[in-house]
This record gives C-alpha cells, sequence and structure tokens, in this order.
C-alpha cells in the first residue's frame, strides 16, 4: 500500500465520526452565498457595492476613485475622523512598516487601484424579532481588494476591512411573505449558480426590494503591532467597529447595536442607573437570557474598538468589566433561565452581545466572515473557509428557523452562548469540532450555566488562558499530543478595563510527537508567547503527517523573511520563504482554535490553521504604497 494511499485512510478514520454526524451536508446551504465565481456575477447583475449604497442608479463596479464620489463620501469623512482621533491617540502610529504601531491607509478608500469585492450573501432571517414588519434582513459583505504593480511586478490582495450592507429582507404582509423568501432561500446550494439565485433564489425582483436598505456596518482593522512590539500577546490587533443608517437620502451615523457607551455611563450616574433596573427588569432578563435583547439607543455608543488576538478573554472586549454592580447580577437568582444561571453568566451574556464581544468570541481576528479567495491564488495569502468557528457553528440553528418559516411554524429566535452552539438545536454537530470536538470551548463544572458543555470521549477540557472570571472555561483537547495543539498554557492578569497582561504558567513543553516542534519562543523563560497566542504544534516537514495534520505553507520558516518584506513586495517573499509544514488541518466541522484562520493549504479538501497575521490580507502593514496597474482583475 502507497504512503499516500495509507495517508487518505489515516484522514478518513479521523474524520469519521463528522461525516457520520452531518452526512456530507453543507452547513452552508439555504444560509450564504459564498462562491466566489457566483459572487463575482452577481456584482455585474446589479449587486455591486455601488448599485446597493446608490438605490436607484446603475453604477455597476466601480474602484475606489468613482465610489468615493458617491453617498459612500459621508462615510470616508467619518472613517477620516475617527483616524484623526485615533492617531491624536496614539501619536507613535503611522502608516508603514518604519512604525511599531501600524495604521490602515485609508488613501486605499479612495484609490483608483482598488474596490469593494462582494464576498459574501448572507441569509439572516434568524434576527426576523427585531422588527415585526419584516422577514429578518439580508446581508451583503464586501472586503476590499487592489491589484497593481509594484516594483516590476503584479500584486494582488485583500486588505482587513469588511462592510455590511443590510436590507430589511421581504415582508411579513407580502402575498409571498416570510414562507416565500425561506422557500426561496432552501434552493440555494453550493452548487447553485448565480442565475439560479436571480431566478427561483432570494434575489429574484420580485421579492429582493433594494429601496429597503437598512444600514451599512464597517469592520476595519485600524492598527497593529507585531510580536515584536507586544511580545507578551505575540503581537496586537485594533479593530475600528462603526455603523451608518439608511435616511431615504443618504447615510448617517447611528449607534451600534447593544454596545453601549461604557465611558459615558461611568460619567452619568443617572443613565447608569437607568441601564441597571433596565437589566434587572424580568421581561428584559429573558430577552438577554433568549439572546434577542435590543439595548434601547440612549445607552449605546456610535463607534468601539476591539481587540485581537485573546478574544473575549481580553478586558477591553468585555464592556461591562467591573461596571454593574451586584444588584444588578443577582437579580437572576429569582428567575428560570434557559442558559443564565449566575451573576457571572449573565455579564458573560451582556458581554458577548456588544459588538465588540461578539466580533471576539471564537472568531478570526476581528472577523466572522471573510469570504473565500478565488482558487487558483497562492496558498500563503489565500482564505479556505468564508467564515468563522462561530459563524459555521451558528448555521444549524439558523437553519432550523429558515425551515420553520417555510413550513409557516411559529419561530423560536432563541440563541445559546456565542462560543459553542445552542445543543438542543445542533445534534449534527456532534463529534464536531464545532461542537464538543478537538478545539470546541467546554466547561470544568465551575459554573452552572455552562453543564453541558462537556468533551467527546477521548478528549478533556483545559483552560488555556485564566483569567479572574474565567468561568471555568477551556478547550477539549486529547491526552495525547496533536498537530495544532497548544504549546503553553497562561493567565491573563488585567489591572484595568482595557489593560491586559499574559503571564506564561506553564512549563516548557515536551514535544513528543516525532518530527514536530513549538515555536523557538514558547520554549524561552519569561512571558514571551510561542509566536501568536498560546502557540501551535507543527510538524517540521510535510512527511509522514498524522490525520490531524495538513500540509500548508509556512511564512517566515526560513531565516531573511522579515528582511524582504522590508524590500520586496510579500508574494515574492512568501513563495521564497515559505516552507510546506504539517498545521492542523480544518474543514466547516473541524475549525481552527479561537483567533486562528483556516487558510489554503496544499490539500484541495481542506485548509490549515494559521495566524491570520501571517495572511497579509488579515494585516494594515506590508502593502504597496505606490500603484500604476489598473484594478480590472480585483477580487
Amino acid at each position: 500500500m502507497t504512503q499516500s494511499l495509507l495517508r487518505l485512510l489515516a484522514i478518513l478514520v479521523f474524520s469519521a465520526v463528522t461525516v457520520q454526524a452531518v452526512a456530507g451536508e453543507n452547513l452552508e446551504n439555504a444560509l450564504s452565498i459564498s462562491k466566489p465565481e457566483v459572487l463575482k456575477s452577481l456584482e455585474a447583475q446589479g449587486f455591486a457595492l455601488a448599485d446597493l449604497v446608490n438605490p436607484g442608479q446603475k453604477l455597476g463596479v466601480v474602484d475606489n476613485s468613482v465610489l468615493s464620489k458617491t453617498n459612500f463620501k459621508v462615510i470616508l469623512d467619518s472613517l477620516r475622523t475617527e483616524m484623526d482621533i485615533y492617531q491624536k491617540n496614539n501619536p507613535a502610529s503611522g502608516v508603514g512598516l518604519a512604525f511599531g504601531q501600524r495604521l490602515f491607509d485609508l488613501n486605499y478608500l479612495t484609490h483608483a487601484r482598488a474596490r469593494f469585492a462582494l464576498v459574501g450573501v448572507i441569509n439572516r432571517m434568524d434576527v426576523g424579532y427585531k422588527n415585526p414588519n419584516y422577514c429578518g434582513e439580508i446581508r451583503f459583505i464586501y472586503r476590499l481588494a487592489y491589484n497593481v504593480e509594484s516594483q516590476g511586478v503584479n500584486v494582488a490582495s485583500r486588505l482587513p476591512i469588511t462592510i455590511n450592507l443590510l436590507l430589511h429582507q421581504g415582508s411579513r404582509i407580502s402575498q409571498q411573505g416570510c414562507l416565500g423568501i425561506a422557500q426561496r432561500w432552501q434552493t440555494v446550494t453550493s452548487e447553485s449558480t448565480a442565475q439560479d439565485v436571480l431566478t427561483s433564489g432570494p434575489l429574484n425582483p420580485s421579492v429582493f426590494i433594494p429601496s429597503q436598505l437598512k444600514d451599512l456596518e464597517i469592520n476595519m482593522q485600524i492598527s497593529r503591532m507585531a510580536a515584536s512590539e507586544r511580545p507578551d500577546f505575540g503581537g496586537h490587533a485594533e479593530y475600528l467597529l462603526k455603523a451608518y443608517e439608511w435616511t431615504g437620502k443618504g447615510f448617517a451615523e447611528t449607534t451600534l447595536e447593544n454596545q453601549i457607551d461604557r465611558a459615558r455611563l461611568q460619567a452619568d450616574p443617572a443613565l447608569m442607573n437607568e441601564l441597571v433596573e433596565w437589566i434587572k427588569n424580568p421581561q428584559n432578563l429573558k430577552t438577554i437570557d433568549d439572546g434577542t435583547m435590543i439595548l434601547p439607543k440612549k445607552f449605546l455608543a456610535k463607534s468601539a474598538i476591539s481587540i485581537a488576538p485573546g478574544g473575549i478573554n481580553r478586558s477591553g472586549n468585555r464592556l461591562f468589566y467591573g461596571l454593574l454592580p451586584s444588584t444588578a447580577t443577582d437579580s437572576v437568582k429569582s428567575q428560570d433561565l434557559e442558559n443564565i444561571k449566575s451573576g457571572t453568566a449573565l455579564l458573560r451574556r451582556l458581554n458577548e452581545s456588544t459588538c465588540v464581544g461578539c466580533h471576539q468570541t471564537r472568531a478570526i481576528g476581528g472577523f466572522h466572515f471573510t469570504g473565500r479567495d478565488p482558487q487558483g491564488k497562492y496558498a500563503g495569502n489565500s482564505v479556505f473557509l468564508p467564515g468563522s468557528a462561530h459563524f459555521m457553528g451558528d448555521l444549524a440553528r439558523r437553519r432550523e428557523i429558515i425551515d420553520a418559516f417555510a413550513r409557516n411554524e411559529k419561530i423560536d429566535y432563541s440563541r445559546g452562548f456565542a462560543a459553542r452552539p445552542q445543543e438542543r438545536r445542533s445534534q449534527k454537530l456532534i463529534g464536531t469540532g464545532l461542537m464538543n470536538g478537538w478545539g470546541a470551548h467546554c466547561s470544568t463544572g465551575k459554573d452552572p450555566s455552562f453543564s453541558g458543555w462537556t468533551c467527546a470521549q477521548g478528549l478533556t477540557c483545559k483552560t488555556l488562558l485564566e483569567k479572574e472570571d474565567s468561568l471555568g472555561l477551556g478547550i477539549c483537547l486529547t491526552e495525547t499530543q496533536q498537530v495544532g495543539d497548544p504549546c503553553e498554557m497562561g493567565k491573563i492578569v488585567t489591572t484595568a478595563f482595557g489593560k491586559d497582561k499574559y503571564i506564561r504558567t506553564s512549563d516548557k513543553l515536551t514535544v513528543t510527537l516525532p518530527n514536530a516542534m513549538c515555536s523557538p519562543q514558547s520554549q524561552m523563560p519569561g512571558t514571551r508567547t510561542g509566536g501568536f497566542l498560546n502557540g501551535n504544534v507543527r510538524t517540521l516537514s510535510c512527511d509522514n503527517l498524522p490525520a490531524e495534520a495538513s500540509c500548508g505553507p509556512l511564512p517566515a520558516a526560513r531565516p531573511g523573511f522579515n528582511a524582504c518584506i522590508g524590500t520586496k513586495n510579500f508574494d515574492a517573499c512568501l513563495k521564497e520563504y515559505s516552507l510546506g509544514v504539517g498545521l492542523r488541518g480544518c474543514d466547516q466541522l473541524n475549525p481552527c482554535r479561537d483567533d486562528y484562520i483556516c487558510a489554503e493549504s496544499f490539500e484541495s479538501n481542506r485548509g490549515s490553521c494559521v495566524p491570520p497575521y501571517f495572511l497579509f490580507q488579515f494585516r494594515v502593514d506590508g502593502h504597496p504604497k505606490k500603484a500604476v496597474a489598473p484594478i480590472s482583475q480585483a477580487n
């Protein structure tokens, strides 16, 4: 039997539980459109960003030099103001590799060689509780892309900014109503063409109404620090979150959903007391428990900064940290709630319901939907899975809601905690990394709210990041070492809101896997992490890989990579200095650990897990400053 056949059999055995769990079903069916060729065709047929943000006009696919002169100009002006404020607060920051704290280059937003490309169409009928007149929302996700000539060669990449365009979906009083919308979405599969979506699907002109434009949301990596600048967390990135509502004539800045204005609340005791009383109200507590709460706008902020890595373990992503009196958190004791069984769990639910808490729970850095890259791009800068572990894990619940709409049944909009799928509606995910397999979130039994968060047979719940209110949560890992396992354990010490320090608590890890290693930093004394938070066990080559490993390119595997980035474009450096190694394999049902991204590997059926900032499209630095080529091929 050949070595390649043996490896294939090992992979099949490794994934047998997963295959049995979902019988080959694509979780995205009826819920999202993410195929690059389909999206490119949809853009050409009226779904480009310029078309949807300028209702009634047919501008088509345009570059940012044109887009910036349309209704989008208000948003650009707002982002410039936010950047000015940010830079004043961080005076040592700037655009480019010369700075320790590197800023997003706003020039790309008006550049003739850059544009926002459609990377996803998302069915959000599951948020129908927000407005009784509509069938939830339909969302169009766009990523900034450029295609330029730099140092005599063509360089194409995306950048770490997404636009989430929200439209009300359908109408509960129309002839077809929500039942018809749901049935149209049920026809959407991974095999659907653009024509299918436009005729029998949800974008048919009879049901898709561009004038129902609702909001535009921005998620932009505003700055990044390399590990050399922030060694304890293995780097640092901050993401600016903004929202703009459609007024019928243009966009206007608006509040972020459930994103409390912490500073304003602390400065206004009367307003703070109103918030406490709102939370204590039994009816509101029920919506908090269900995951359907909508905080009144008077409590909310119009901009936010989320932090990575570390997710919701970082105090800056937990807006209710040290904010509420015990009278508010103790209010759950008198309530019979499905999910929340303690005051600490109430804080967890409130924190993950904010924009920053949501964006940093089982996320890819600061994103939940990044889109796929077109086939044929270099694997070292390409995305394999379009969405985060949270996105994939929530699809089973969303599908149940779509199917209930299609049968004209009563809708249960409730959801579990963000880090783990709602078990009673996600039985098909049992055994996968989304629910209780390797890397899934689990409980060590400290809080009764999470008592059902157990691991599959053969796995143990281990806490990677301890903190004062960790709730006893960890991730499921095997007793014997595997590729992708953490290289170290640690704790986060918080001295004040937003002021965190990572401290390694584990001894030097002994790597027992053959032909494997941990990042050198994790083997050194002190608090420097293994190159990225908690480190990552990998093999030294792609020879004789264990079943859980996928052969993928590792940037900087050869000496000289960082020096190359300072003199050449990143495509050239990636190809010259990357090395094929064994990394954790990933697919829809077996995601990466928190913060890691499922990038393209050298295998066709699954990706490999790497820190997101290994992909240049997820970092603000290292991109060409001058461009002299057309944008025609950017995608």
